[in-house]
């Protein structure tokens, strides 16, 4: 069933993850629709929808591709999400794995070389002008053009990964960024030939480069943002606690200390853990299981923890005793803003 939020249209749920169509992907493929009718009639309409369709069926079988290598390395995946420059899944991958990130990222292009090796199995390239031949080379340009090593198509994600194995986090992932950016200017130098040669080829090619150098340029801005926040403890943003019950004080008794402390969430201490919580939530108390996290712990790691799941925050603690509660709001905030 069709479900439209925050401007996407959800299609269905595939593996647990919703997948959803972009706004501006409909209306682009209903404004083509009608130009072609305009132009050349009906039959020119369906020949134009079935393109486009086809095109992102192939898009919607490279993200499932990363989502099957995902799911095998038990990677969380919340999302899929096709829009007009292609199609996106949301990865929350765990820091430091490397390796699982370059698996996820060749899951993609994955898809498209083993439907590129079938059809040729066939004999499908003797007949480039048919269906199928068609098909073949839209595989071979999809999954060529998600290797390129420039952020964020598939080929910088496994560059990224390699060089961090190599070099280390920060160093790998600043030369993958300015070798991305470096590549971003390579295809916007093709874009100036072709248009020079007067073809207008050059356009599409051009409007790649640009969205390739803004995506390296955004993803060169977040990686300096969580730079900083690496650096910065969640002890300096965590609401401190002053008080903290164990299991065996009552409902009412803990309901009127939370009420009257101003804390966002009271730590109840059982069989000598702090792994659970009360809070406010819909008008009324919940219990719930609390993640704990020791004050050293930086703003970036605080990130990764809360990021697979719905947490509503972080528990800080010293020595394992309560000392503060770090919200997930916070957090996004600083991971968005870089609220230093």
């Amino acid at each position: 069933m069709l479900r439209l939020r925050f401007g996407t249209v959800r299609l269905f749920t595939l593996a647990g993850a919703p997948v959803c169509v972009h706004w501006s992907l409909l209306v682009l493929w209903i404004g083509l629709g009608l130009g072609a009718g305009v132009l050349g009639g009906w039959r020119e309409t369906l020949r134009q929808g079935l393109w486009w369709g086809l095109l992102f069926g192939l898009v919607l079988l490279h993200e499932m591709g990363h989502l099957a290598a995902a799911r095998l390395l038990r990677v969380p995946v919340s999302s899929i999400l096709l829009w007009p420059l292609g199609g996106f899944t949301a990865v929350h991958m765990p820091p430091g794995r490397f390796g699982a990130e370059c698996f996820v990222a060749l899951g993609g292009p994955a898809v498209h070389l083993l439907l590129a090796l079938g059809l040729a199995g066939l004999g499908v390239p003797e007949d480039l002008r048919g269906f199928w031949g068609t098909v073949w080379q839209l595989n071979l340009l999809l999954g060529g053009f998600n290797l390129l090593p420039v952020f964020p198509l598939d080929g910088g994600r496994v560059l990224r990964g390699v060089l961090a194995l190599g070099l280390g986090e920060g160093p790998g992932t600043r030369l993958a960024l300015q070798m991305g950016q470096a590549g971003a200017l390579g295809i916007g130098g093709l874009a100036v030939w072709q248009l020079a040669r007067q073809d207008v080829g050059g356009i599409v090619t051009m409007t790649v480069a640009m969205w390739l150098w803004s995506q390296t340029l955004q993803e060169t801005r977040r990686f300096a943002r969580q730079d900083r926040l690496r650096r910065i403890p969640v002890a300096t943003y965590a609401q401190p606690l002053s008080i903290a019950v164990n299991d065996r004080v009552p409902l009412p008794a803990a309901r009127r200390l939370l009420a009257h402390s101003g804390q966002l969430v009271l730590p109840v201490e059982s069989a000598g853990r702090w792994a659970e919580g009360l809070l406010w939530a819909c008008g009324g108390l919940r219990r719930e299981r609390l993640r704990a996290v020791e004050e050293e712990l930086s703003i970036a790691a605080a990130w990764s923890e809360l990021a697979p799941d719905g947490a509503p925050g972080l528990l800080v603690t010293r020595g394992g005793r309560p000392i503060g509660w770090l919200a997930r709001e916070q957090v996004e905030t600083l991971m968005r803003e870089g609220d230093l």
